[in-house]
Order: structure tokens, then sequence, then C-alpha cells
């Protein structure tokens, strides 16, 4: 039974943190810092990003949620290590594009995430730094990630 609590706990934790990640996006899509006119199209992005979301959401699912000031930090410590996964992650469908046009097949994901993931860290950490609704977006989300998961933890136990 616990492996079904647990299991449930990821998945969750990989929705939410993907909802997160796409939002996030959009809002730097759309308010975001000097970098905003280099990102892809929304949807591409959104996409991207709440893929990237998504899969950082199943590595660190076991840090977000946890009850008490030490749960709490530990989420507060996780939440930019989820976003700097994701955004790597996120990055690496346009890095593949990329390579696609000048390396062979078995170079191509090594220099997709070699050209794109500094470009998928430089765009999230310049939405943050440089737009109030793209932070904003990106702090009400960790907190309400904490607390459904929390809630979730609560509840199975």
């Amino acid at each position: 039974m616990t492996h079904l609590k647990s299991q449930s706990l990821t998945t969750q934790s990989a929705l939410l943190t993907g909802l997160a990640g796409g939002a996030t996006a959009q809002a730097m899509s759309l308010w975001g810092g000097d970098l905003a006119r280099f990102l892809p199209p929304l949807p591409f992005l959104t996409l991207a990003a709440a893929f990237g979301g998504a899969c950082a959401g199943v590595v660190l699912a076991k840090a977000l949620g946890r009850s008490g000031w030490i749960g709490v930090m530990i989420s507060a410590l996780a939440w930019p290590v989820a976003t700097l996964l994701g955004a790597v992650l996120a990055a690496i469908p346009f890095g593949l594009v990329d390579a696609a046009t000048h390396v062979s097949a078995t170079e191509m994901l090594f220099t997709a995430v070699e050209s794109a993931a500094p470009l998928g860290l430089l765009a999230i950490g310049d939405g943050i730094a440089n737009s109030p609704y793209v932070a904003t977006i990106w702090v009400l989300s960790a907190t309400c990630i904490h607390i459904i998961l929390r809630r979730e933890r609560s509840l199975s136990t």
C-alpha cells in the first residue's frame, strides 16, 4: 500500500510541476524580461516547459510538500532545483532541432543539451529576475504545490 501512495504523490507532483512549468513559460513569453523575444512560439514553449516541469516533479517528488518548518525549507530549496532541471529539459527539444541540421544522429542529444540547456537557464533566470509577473507566478506555483502535496501526504498517512 505504501508503494501506491508513493506513486500517487509522484504522479501528483509531476502533474502539478508540469502545470507550474507551463504557466511560468506562458508568463515568460507574455511578460518576460529582455530574453522573452528570443523564446520559441508560445504553444511549443508551453508544451516543452510542461514536459520539463513534469520530469522535474518526478525527480523531486520526495522533497516537495513535506510537513513542518523543515519541510518548508526542503521545498524552498527543491523548487529552484526543479526549475533549473525543468528549464534544461524544456530546452532540449529546441536544441535537437538545431543540432539536427549540423551534426550526426549519434551526437544530436549531447549537442542539444550542450547548446540549449544554458539558454533555458538564462531564459528562466531572466524572466524571474526581470518580470514581477513571472516571479509572482513562479512563487505562487511553488507555494500551491507545497500546500497541495503536504495535504496529500497528511491524508495518505
